[in-house]
C-alpha cells in the first residue's frame, strides 16, 4: 500500500477520549509513536464546555468523607437508570477504572479535584460526583492537552481532520486518511482509535436516528458531526442505541448559558408561562429537556432562593449566567413575577402551595421534598431543553475494540467517547449524570493501555 506517512497509532479526535487514549498509549509504550488528528482545538470539545463531573467509586475523596461505595454499586446505578439496556461487562469495566482515573487526574496531571458534596444527581445512590473546584471541565481538558503536546512520541496535528479509514483486502484497518478537499494524506499505521465525538451537530443523522430531537437546540460543539461512526459503518462495524442522547433541560435560551441542575435538586421549582408547576422536578436533567419543551413556548421558569443560590454560585455555569444577566434576583415574589412576565397572584399561589407541601412532607406532584421552603429573596431564569450530545454509536467490547454485527472485532480498530455506544440505552431518560465523561476519559484510559499492550505483544 502506498502511503504518505507512517506511524504506529493514529488517534482521530482530540477531545477527552482522544487525548486520554493518546496519552496512555504513549506513556505505556515509550517506543510507540502516536499521531493525534484534531479537527480544530479552537472549537473545543464537549468535555471542555461541560461541568467536568467525574463519577467514580471507591476514591480516597469518598473515603475521607465517610462514603462507602464500590464499582459494583456504581455499575448497578448506571444499569438501573438505563433500564437494563447498558452493556453490563463494559459498564462494570469502566466503573472499575473510575477511581484510578480520578486519582490519575489529581496526582499525575496535578488538576485540583474534589468531591462535590453539593452535587446531588438523580439516580446515584452514593455521593460520587468529583469535579474541579470551578465545576468546569476546561481545566481538565487543558491539562490533558498540555500533557499530550509534551510527550516526545506524540505528534499533535491540530486543524487536521480525519476523513476516513484505510483497510486491507481482509477488512483489517491499516491506516487513516487526513486532510480535506484535494489535500488528503494517507497515513499507514498499526492501530486506529476513533474518538471524533457523536453526531449532535449533524442534522441529517439526527433526522435519521433521533427525529424527536431534530429541531432542538444543540449545545454541544460544532465538530460533533458523526464522522467516526460513519467511517466505522463503512468498514463493517455494528451500531447500537442510535436513538439515545443526553438532553439538558436547564439551558438559558438567548444567552448561550445554562443553569446548574443543583438549583432545582436542592429545592427550587420550575413553572410554565401560566405560573404553574407542571411535573415533579426531581427528574434527571436529560429527560427534563423533553418535559420543558412540551410546555407553552417550549420554556419554563426556574425559581429558587438565596440559600440555594449560595450553594451553587461558584459553579462556572452559574457564574456565566449571572454575568450574562440571564438570572434575575428579586426581594419579593411579585417583583420576580413582573421580571418574568408571570401572573403575580398565580406565582404566589404556586410557591405557597409548594411550601405547604414541604412542611407537610407531601408534594402535590409527588416530588420527594427537602425540609426547607422557598423564602425571599428569590432568583429566576428562563430555561428550555436541548440536545447536549448523542449516545448511540459503534458497538465495542470491554477493551474498546470495534465489533462487527457477528461480535468479532474489526482488526486494529478502536472507538470511544461519543463515537462508541454509550451506557444509557436508546432514550434520553436512560442517561445517568456523569456517565458521558466516564465513557470518554475511562474508555480513553482503557483503549490506550490495550493498544500499547497489543503492540508490545501483550
Amino acid at each position: 500500500m502506498s502511503v504518505d506517512l507512517e506511524t504506529d497509532v493514529v488517534v482521530v479526535g482530540g477531545g477527552a477520549c482522544g487525548l486520554m487514549a493518546a496519552t496512555m498509549t504513549a506513556a505505556f509504550g515509550e517506543d510507540i509513536n502516536v499521531m493525534l488528528l484534531e479537527k480544530s482545538s479552537r472549537l473545543g470539545c464537549n468535555a471542555e464546555i461541560a461541568s467536568g463531573t467525574l463519577i467514580a467509586a471507591g476514591t480516597r475523596f469518598q473515603k475521607a468523607a465517610g462514603i462507602d461505595d464500590s464499582p459494583e454499586i456504581m455499575a448497578a446505578d448506571i444499569v438501573r437508570k438505563a433500564r437494563g439496556k447498558s452493556d453490563v461487562p463494559l459498564t462494570l469495566a469502566l466503573c472499575q477504572k473510575s477511581a484510578e482515573m480520578v486519582h490519575w487526574f489529581a496526582d499525575e496531571l496535578g488538576v485540583p479535584i474534589e468531591l462535590g458534596t453539593e452535587m446531588k444527581r438523580v439516580g446515584h445512590t452514593r455521593m460520587r460526583m468529583h469535579a474541579h473546584p470551578t465545576r468546569s471541565g476546561a481545566p481538565i481538558v487543558q491539562a490533558l492537552r498540555d500533557r499530550v503536546k509534551a510527550l516526545s512520541n506524540v505528534v499533535y496535528a491540530d486543524n487536521t481532520p480525519g476523513c476516513g479509514l484505510i483497510t486491507d483486502r481482509a477488512g483489517g484497518v491499516i491506516g487513516a486518511l487526513a486532510g480535506q478537499g484535494d489535500r488528503v494524506e494517507r497515513i499507514g499505521c498499526r492501530r486506529v482509535v476513533l474518538a471524533t465525538g457523536g453526531f449532535g451537530a449533524n442534522r441529517e443523522m439526527l433526522e435519521r436516528f433521533i427525529s424527536g430531537a431534530r429541531d432542538s437546540l444543540h449545545i454541544g460543539v460544532e465538530s460533533n458531526t458523526g464522522d467516526g461512526i460513519r467511517w466505522g459503518v463503512e468498514v463493517g462495524a455494528a451500531i447500537e442505541h442510535m436513538g439515545g442522547y443526553q438532553g439538558h433541560g436547564y439551558v438559558v435560551p438567548g444567552y448561550g448559558t445554562r443553569l446548574n441542575p443543583g438549583v432545582i435538586y436542592a429545592g427550587g421549582i420550575v413553572v410554565n408561562r401560566l405560573a404553574e408547576r407542571f411535573e415533579r422536578e426531581d427528574q434527571g436533567y436529560s429527560e427534563w429537556a423533553g418535559v420543558v419543551l412540551r410546555q407553552p413556548g417550549g420554556v419554563g421558569i426556574a425559581v429558587w432562593d438565596e440559600r440555594i443560590q449560595r450553594l451553587y454560585a461558584h459553579a462556572h455555569t452559574m457564574v456565566d449566567s449571572m454575568k450574562a444577566g440571564a438570572i434575575v434576583r428579586a426581594e419579593r415574589l411579585n417583583e420576580l413575577a413582573q421580571h418574568c412576565g408571570l401572573d403575580m397572584s398565580k406565582l404566589t399561589a404556586t410557591v405557597e402551595d409548594y411550601n405547604r407541601g414541604v412542611l407537610r412532607k407531601r408534594d402535590p406532584l409527588g416530588r420527594e421534598l427537602l425540609d426547607q421552603p422557598l423564602v425571599p429573596p428569590f432568583y429566576a431564569a428562563l430555561i428550555t431543553g436541548a440536545v447536549a450530545h448523542t449516545l448511540g454509536g459503534l458497538k465495542i467490547d470491554v477493551h474498546g475494540r470495534v465489533l462487527q454485527p457477528d461480535g468479532r472485532p474489526i482488526p486494529n480498530l478502536y472507538a470511544g467517547g461519543g463515537t462508541a455506544v454509550g451506557l444509557s440505552g436508546d432514550t434520553p431518560d436512560g442517561y445517568l449524570s456523569g456517565s458521558g465523561l466516564l465513557t470518554a476519559y475511562g474508555l480513553g484510559m482503557i483503549i490506550g493501555r490495550h493498544v500499547a499492550r497489543s503492540l508490545r505483544g501483550g
